[in-house]
């Protein structure tokens, strides 16, 4: 386990794949940091997520490092890095936060003595990353007596524009209509400015035009389009000016709804 007073020089040094994520390391996609209190079933999460595809360093059974699992959604990459949930990582809970997309929050709805833990990590998360989206999994739903989404919204003080999903890593039980209601979010957030990009897709000189549409110099709309491509939206050539929607994005803007249809 490392020290609590452990630096972010220092464990930015132990995994680098992580703190150069925006560098491209990890390849394009969306970064989901799925973090919650200790022992609410974040590393579950991820492996369901991931197909049982995921990384998890642990010690004893308790993550003290991260887990790291990748998964398709509807076409979208989604890179989904799991934090530790003890109270002495929270160094290491601001440094996986960096970068973050979206959050997927996992709260043990069966034991309200946990509540405390998750409420500190709740408050990191508004700290970290101020305005970021998020879907709150009321997780553990397959144990008898497990408090229902509206009483860990009530009993946490979850604002009423935030999902809180009953879910259960064990089941299966809506983790992926979770991740699902995250992505419908985070489209629907980014949708203005892909609905301007989408009648310039394709053609040569549309950045320009892009950028006049929008009021930007070159210096943001290099920012705006290098932030989408990291994120698997659009593809760039900047020498002759073209950008190009992916198909994923380009269908999913057609149908805002198609990421929630499925189950789980």
């Amino acid at each position: 386990m490392f020290p609590v007073g452990c630096s972010k020089r220092f464990l930015g040094w132990i995994f680098p794949c992580e703190f150069r994520f925006l560098e491209g390391l990890c390849g394009s996609g969306l970064k989901i940091l799925v973090t919650g209190g200790f022992r609410a079933g974040k590393s579950s999460v991820v492996k369901a997520l991931s197909s049982g595809d995921s990384i998890n360093i642990e010690k004893h059974g308790t993550t003290v490092a991260l887990d790291y699992g990748k998964t398709d959604v509807s076409g979208l990459t989604i890179h989904l890095f799991g934090t530790p949930g003890l109270k002495h990582f929270r160094v290491l809970r601001e440094i996986l936060s960096k970068g973050a997309d979206g959050v997927l929050f996992v709260v043990d709805s069966a034991d309200e003595r946990r509540d405390e833990e998750a409420l500190t990590v709740w408050r990191e998360v508004k700290e970290f990353l101020p305005g970021v989206v998020c879907v709150v999994m009321a997780n553990k739903q397959d144990i008898d007596g497990a408090r229902r989404p509206e009483e860990v919204r009530e009993a946490l003080g979850i604002p009423g524009d935030v999902p809180v999903v009953g879910t259960s890593a064990v089941t299966g039980l809506n983790v992926s209509l979770s991740l699902r209601r995250l992505l419908a979010l985070l489209v629907k957030k980014a949708a203005p400015i892909l609905s301007v990009l989408d009648a310039y897709d394709g053609e040569v000189g549309g950045i320009s035009r892009f950028s006049e549409k929008m009021g930007f110099n070159l210096s943001s709309t290099r920012k705006v389009l290098n932030w989408l491509e990291l994120r698997g939206y659009l593809d760039v050539d900047w020498r002759t000016e073209v950008f190009w929607l992916r198909d994923a994005i380009k269908t999913i803007l057609k149908s805002p709804d198609m990421l929630l249809r499925g189950s789980d």
